[in-house]
């Protein structure tokens, strides 16, 4: 049978006991918060969740072109540093 995600992180030192048992309390906790809202309102709140990500894997995106037209910037300046040399 397959380990869990839980334990092959515990078994890979990545997390702690301690820690592992207070992610499960707290995500215990957002499905009660959530369990006590309107329907109505749990999509709401899905959808603002879903937007939430969304817009950080765009903010992720845009970090990482930025980084590389720095790195290319970079890149071409030292080859023109070398050129000259």
């Amino acid at each position: 049978m397959s380990m869990s995600l839980r334990d092959q992180l515990l078994q890979a030192g990545l997390v702690n006991e301690r820690q592992s048992k207070e992610a499960e309390r707290q995500l215990r906790q957002q499905q009660r918060e959530r369990q006590q809202l309107p329907k109505d309102k749990r999509a709401m709140a899905s959808h603002a969740e879903l937007a939430a990500k969304q817009a950080q894997l765009a903010k992720a995106a845009r970090d990482q072109e930025r980084s590389r037209r720095q790195k290319e910037q970079a890149d071409k300046k030292r080859a023109t540093r070398r050129s000259s040399n």
